[in-house]
């Protein structure tokens, strides 16, 4: 879901873009992964350790088997919501926070922690403006953008949640990031270079590599599975004319280890992260050994009954740790290129999607975030107001469920 069903909600026009520039050519090796990009001098400016919460007695979130484990080692589901926003503000050229002032507040965080027993907040963001390519307002982008997000990291895990970064804004070469694309790019090594390197002393921070993937056209065979891995597969831009190559999940690995961050890593299935079947055939290798699987169920998609959730899902699950790192209302429409773009908040009912689903992951001990603790007025909106006033039914059912589970969010 993530970066697109919602635009249609901002009122603020974007700013005219400025010219684009040179960008960093796309380098290939023989494997099919891309080779490393040289240091962005952007991306390099990004502060080594914001003043968030240390790893003083080891880490506070670490994996165990098939489980997400505290400082303690006590077992820990990460339950919450994603908060929207940063991952199309600036690419519009509005803002950099979808908030009435475009900031992220003390008082929204607080706000957040009336719902009870929420421990984790999804973040999804945008590479162009976190590395300051050219195209974007250096209001929003660049060490403007990089702050902005620290400082909301550093609010929200100062708070006691967890925090996952997830990268949803991307474009390869001179394009904008403003459509979703099939895969990762040479801007992606760059951004994951630069943000593991800010976050990897705090292991309250997740890494989500890359939001919702689907190579190959959304293609579910094993060519797409090995893309999603390897990379290099050549791919149509969606942002423009460009043809790129993909960078696969391996070597998004491999970055985000090499600047020393161990935090856990989050990679999300194929297909819009709807599909995980191949997931533990293909996954990628993790030398720490923090890493989690990913997927995104929503109430049209073909899997979303807990009869399907006891197939892949349940069989992955018990391998390695699950989030469920987005899901949406009981919509009584089925899925259509217009439900992207307007979805109003009579389209959301009682099929009980919502309350199985949670259910299911309860007792199965999976992780989940909920889409989006934004008052966009639609379908999508757990939140009347950034006062965190929940909507009826959709919110009031998150944050019912949320409050049940407190004693299992203790982070």
């Amino acid at each position: 879901m993530g970066l697109f069903r919602r635009w249609v909600y901002v009122a603020i026009a974007a700013a005219t873009a400025t010219a684009i520039g040179a960008v960093m050519a796309v380098m290939a090796g023989g494997n099919g992964r891309v080779a490393d990009d040289p240091s962005d001098a952007n991306a390099q400016s990004s502060l080594r350790s914001p003043a968030d919460v240390p790893d003083s007695n080891g880490p506070a979130l670490s994996v165990r088997g098939n489980r997400i484990v505290n400082a303690r080692g006590q077992v820990v589901q990460l339950i919450g919501f994603n908060n929207s926003g940063a991952e199309y503000a600036c690419e519009e050229g509005w803002g950099i926070f979808d908030t009435p002032d475009t900031d992220m507040t003390p008082a929204i965080v607080k706000a957040m922690k009336t719902w009870k027993g929420a421990n984790a907040v999804r973040i999804p963001v945008n590479q162009q403006c976190w590395l300051g390519l050219p195209g974007i307002s250096t209001a929003y982008s660049g060490r403007n953008y990089q702050r902005a997000i620290e400082r909301y990291v550093s609010m929200l895990t100062s708070n006691g949640f967890a925090v996952i970064l997830d990268l949803a804004g991307t474009a390869p070469g001179a394009e904008r990031a403003a459509n979703q694309e099939e895969m990762p790019d040479n801007h992606s090594v760059a951004f994951w270079r630069s943000a593991a390197a800010v976050f990897r002393d705090n292991s309250l921070e997740l890494f989500d590599l890359f939001n919702e993937p689907w190579p190959n056209s959304s293609s579910g065979d094993a060519a797409a599975w090995s893309c999603w891995r390897d990379g290099g597969c050549i791919l149509d831009s969606h942002n423009g004319p460009d043809r790129y190559r993909g960078v696969g999940m391996q070597q998004l690995v491999d970055v985000v280890r090499r600047t020393g961050a161990r935090n856990i890593i989050v990679a999300e299935g194929i297909q819009y992260a709807e599909t995980i079947d191949q997931w533990l055939e293909y996954r990628p290798y993790d030398p720490v050994r923090n890493l989690i699987s990913s997927v995104h169920v929503y109430s049209f998609n073909s899997c979303s009954s807990p009869a399907c959730y006891n197939g892949n899902m349940k069989r992955v699950a018990a391998s390695v740790p699950m989030l469920i790192g987005e899901f949406g209302p009981d919509l009584t429409v089925p899925y259509s290129d217009a439900l992207d773009n307007s979805c109003p908040a009579h389209d959301v009912g009682s099929t009980n999607f919502d309350s199985m689903l949670l259910a299911w992951a309860r007792d199965n001990g999976i992780s989940w975030t909920a889409w989006s603790w934004n008052p966009w007025d639609d379908c999508w909106s757990l939140i009347r107001n950034f006062s965190g006033e929940p909507t009826n039914p959709y919110g009031s059912i998150v944050r019912s469920a949320l409050q049940s589970q407190r004693r299992a969010a203790q982070i």
